[in-house]
């Protein structure tokens, strides 16, 4: 055996350290490492000595079962003798090598086997984080693996291996939920807190004491609320788990018309002392806000807890589970009549005039025998019928329809054996979606002029097309289209007219102000939905003016809608987002990978790049270490992005 006196006295700072350099030490020359034994003192439990060895060190004890195992597991104890033995050196407080062997009795891998070999393939920071993004974004792992190989040349250049891959997860679950449900729910809040104090919890607990319904929101559900929270719809049909515990949504339409998520809750029953609480608590958490209008499912507990707490508000009955509910009852009927589903659809939706709806209502009663559904949801007409909804701040929602976008987006992915980390963070992703969405509709409506369809647009039309976005703008300009094309009679009173087609089958009566610049049409349509009718704009040229008057300009149609400060409930003005790990991550990745594909063609390039990173691999270890929780290392979003822009 050679001569090993140079490398005694090798020193580590700690035995960590000497750690680190032995498993390096084992990639390098292709065997497995394994700690041998570990001395500690009595008195201040420190390390004082340990053994680092081969794997195939030793003999695997012989099993009294082996005689009757048909297939034995494979030997792969050698009794190696290769070792590294480590002292602590009081004075110094450092770790001198006091005993090396080197040499195998074995054969040692190939380098090309290095990522399969145990000791090598741990999952450092960088893959686990890559791992839990791509199983957040539903990617599932054997994708994600072969994405990762092809990422950095081939799965030979990977730290893990697929089963490493898969191992993880369940793993990393364990790891979360090691405080139990409640425990990690409690640690996910704190967290979110601590990326934005703005963010909001709250728990009610059962006369058990135990946990029985949550309320939470983010910093941009609570300025989306400040915002377009005039119109609310609140659902619960979504079951999270194989316990049937109900999540319940608020969410409403922003100035696209798109859905925007005004906070959420998971609940264990539907009570109404549950609703009443969750209300109280939604409210309070936005301020003490009231929204106009507000529309829920057909629940009686729900609808005393509404009247109870948004006690501004208009309730009404979201229209998709009425038409479920009608489905059901009226199909059941054998009946000949197959339009009785049209008819009743008719009856919401339809008809204006009460009579009208009156009469109609009472055909679909003669056609069922039973008619119990039938008078309980006629008791109801007022919430549901549009012949009694003409003076409702509704903004053209008639149903929850934006829950049930959000419910089927939640479908996707959602396994039922989900914890309810797992859940959170599937509905963050869900929420995320629909906020991508929401600045697609804003980068498109900038770099896509709106359409004015005139070829000589009137300057209510050039006015109005700078001031709301894309698709309102094109209600806008069909009303405006309309009130072309509408006739009018002069009333005896001053600018008083009967507007409507040329038939003047269906006309409005309209009355005008020109000195304030008012109008005021009988078919209420600004009133419901914020956008003038054809009547009105009809009235508004017949009194010559010519510009759209500011006080029919609804701010939450326009561009300007998000201009305001927000503050939460604590008074603080509120940002969306400070910049977490995972933006910088982002960041600094495109960076990297820019540098590692410019510089991998050219082999002195390569080394210089190893080379550097290395030195500033250092650095950040003495950065990170010096960050202490009294003195924590912070950026802001824009210091990232100060420097100058180098294109590869």
């Amino acid at each position: 055996m050679p001569s090993l006196a140079p490398y005694v006295g090798m020193e580590f700072r700690n035995s960590d350290e000497a750690w680190s350099f032995w498993i390096s030490y084992g990639a390098q020359k292709g065997f497995e490492v394994r700690k041998r034994y570990t001395n500690r003192s009595k008195s201040d439990s420190k390390v004082t000595s340990c053994r680092f060895v081969c794997a195939n060190e030793g003999h695997r004890r012989q099993d009294k079962r082996d005689h009757l195992t048909k297939r034995r597991r494979a030997e792969t104890r050698t009794g190696c003798q290769v070792h590294m033995s480590l002292k602590m050196d009081r004075k110094k407080g450092n770790f001198e090598v006091s005993e090396l062997v080197l040499e195998h009795n074995h054969i040692v891998y190939l380098p090309e086997t290095l990522h399969l070999m145990v000791s090598q393939n741990k999952i450092s920071d960088l893959p686990a984080f890559e791992i839990e993004t791509a199983n957040d974004v539903g990617v599932e792992p054997k994708s994600a693996h072969e994405l990762a190989s092809r990422q950095v040349g081939g799965s030979l250049n990977l730290s893990d291996t697929l089963q490493d891959h898969k191992n993880y997860l369940p793993t990393k679950r364990q790891r979360v939920m090691a405080y139990g449900q409640a425990g990690s729910m409690l640690k996910y809040f704190q967290d979110k807190i601590a990326e934005n104090p703005s963010f909001q919890y709250a728990l009610q607990m059962d006369h058990e004491e135990q946990i029985a319904n949550i309320f939470w929101v983010d910093a941009k559900m609570i300025m989306d609320y400040a915002h377009f929270g005039d119109v609310v719809s609140f659902d619960t049909t979504f079951g999270t788990d194989k316990e049937s515990q109900l999540f319940g949504v608020f969410v409403g339409f922003n100035h696209f018309r798109e859905t925007v998520v005004f906070g959420a809750a998971l609940m264990y029953d539907e009570t109404y002392e549950s609703f009443k609480w969750l209300f109280e608590t939604f409210l309070k958490a936005h301020n003490g806000q009231q929204p106009k209008t507000i529309y829920t499912d057909q629940d009686y507990a729900m609808e005393k807890a509404v009247a109870e707490v948004f006690v501004e508000a208009w309730h009404g009955l979201c229209t998709f589970h009425i038409m479920q509910n009608a489905i059901k009852h009226l199909c059941e009927e054998k009946n000949e009549d197959s339009n009785m589903l049209s008819d009743f659809s008719a009856c919401m939706f339809e008809y204006v005039d009460m009579a009208e709806f009156e009469h109609k209502f009472n055909i679909i009663r003669k056609k069922v025998s039973k008619q119990t559904w039938l008078d309980g949801i006629y008791k109801l007409k007022e919430k549901w019928a549009e012949c009694y909804m003409k003076d409702v701040f509704t903004l053209g929602m008639r149903r929850t329809q934006s829950n049930e976008s959000l419910t089927n987006d939640l479908k996707i992915h959602f396994k039922s054996d989900f914890d309810i980390i797992e859940f959170f963070i599937h509905f963050e992703r869900v929420v995320q979606g629909k906020r991508d969405n929401e600045l697609n509709s804003e980068f498109d409506s900038r770099r896509n002029l709106p359409k004015i369809c005139m070829r000589r647009p009137p300057p209510i039309l050039v006015q109005t097309s700078k001031l709301y976005t894309p698709i309102i703008f094109e209600a806008f300009q069909g009303e405006y289209e309309k009130s072309l094309a509408a006739c009018t009679k002069a009333l005896e009173g001053n600018n008083e007219y009967l507007v409507g087609d040329f038939t003047f089958k269906e006309e409005y009566k309209v009355t005008g102000d020109p000195s304030k610049q008012t109008v005021v049409c009988s078919c209420g349509q600004f009133d419901r939905t914020g956008i003038l009718c054809a009547h009105a704009l009809k009235v508004l040229d017949l009194m010559n003016i010519k510009l759209l008057p500011p006080q029919y300009v609804l701010k939450r149609w326009t561009w300007e809608a998000w201009i305001e400060t927000v503050q939460d409930n604590q008074g603080r003005n509120m940002a969306e987002n400070t910049m977490d790990a995972m933006l910088r991550y982002k960041f600094m990745s495109r960076k990297f990978l820019n540098l590692a594909h410019r510089a991998a063609n050219f082999p002195e390039c390569t080394v210089l790049v190893d080379s550097t990173l290395d030195i500033l691999r250092k650095q950040i270890e003495d950065k990170v270490n010096g960050c202490t929780s009294a003195d924590p290392c912070t950026v802001r979003a824009n210091d990232l992005f100060t420097g100058e822009l180098v294109f590869w």
